[in-house]
């Protein structure tokens, strides 16, 4: 089962035979809990405006939502692998250190995407599964039928264009060639 976590779908997860046919689907989206997160981060910055420097109760809360999010996306994950009786969870090897740029980077600081692998490969564990991880590397850049590059779509950055002029979802696709990749590094 190949899984894509996201900041705009929480994480898509398709399993796959071995031969690489598609047996099946999910879409995780968390918008009630990311709606709790972001009138969190707005109280702390109104906070900050008004000369609270660290406000510890606010930052707690925010928190406390982050890791239920996680908790949460990773749970859909392991209910998702049991319902298609998956014998491997695939992951994106995501490296995330560095200085955060961008409109976007207070979202991408509080994305908890290690938190999330490590509390499914503890309960994958638990039931006997296992976890991989592959180089995170042209997943979503690239079309999952081989066409080449994608191009995200200006309006609905979650919808992209594949070279042959087909519309699809961008984290759907790559959740295909995350689950393709590990199939390729077995054959």
């Amino acid at each position: 089962m190949g899984v894509d976590l996201g900041i705009n779908n929480d994480c898509v997860c398709s399993a796959m035979k071995s031969d690489g046919t598609v047996i099946g689907r999910k879409f995780l989206d968390l918008s009630r809990e990311k709606d709790c997160l972001t009138h969190a981060v707005n109280r702390i910055k109104k906070a900050q405006q008004h000369g609270a420097r660290k406000p510890p109760r606010l930052w707690a809360r925010a928190k406390g939502i982050n890791t239920n999010i996680a908790n949460l996306t990773a749970q859909f994950i392991v209910d998702t692998a049991i319902l298609f009786k998956a014998d491997v969870v695939v992951f994106e090897h995501l490296g995330l250190g560095g200085k955060k740029r961008g409109k976007k980077k207070q979202k991408l600081h509080l994305w908890k995407s290690r938190a999330v692998q490590s509390i499914v490969a503890c309960k994958m564990h638990r039931l006997g599964k296992r976890i991989s991880r592959i180089c995170a590397w042209g997943t979503s850049k690239l079309a999952y039928d081989g066409s080449g590059e994608v191009e995200r779509d200006e309006k609905n950055y979650s919808m992209c264009v594949f070279p042959s002029g087909k519309k699809y979802h961008c984290d759907l696709s790559a959740s295909y060639n995350i689950g393709a990749s590990i199939l390729s590094e077995k054959s």
